[in-house]
């Protein structure tokens, strides 16, 4: 199990940062991930692979007037 954002969701072998936005369904334009803690800079989604028990927090950001 994986945690993102407070929710549990299963992990699974060789699962990224891509991954596991996909699974949440996350299409947000302009997002900030970090795994325990640590940055995850966009260009890395597909190849960050999250491991068994991390804590991922995806923040989106938007604007408005």
């Amino acid at each position: 199990m994986i945690t993102v954002n407070s929710n549990k969701i299963d992990w699974r072998e060789g699962m990224t940062v891509a991954d596991v936005l996909a699974e949440m369904k996350y299409t947000y334009a302009v997002i900030t991930v970090s795994v325990d803690g640590k940055f995850v800079p966009q260009d890395d989604y597909d190849s960050f692979v999250v491991e068994d028990g991390c804590d991922i927090m995806v923040i989106h950001f938007s604007q408005g007037g």
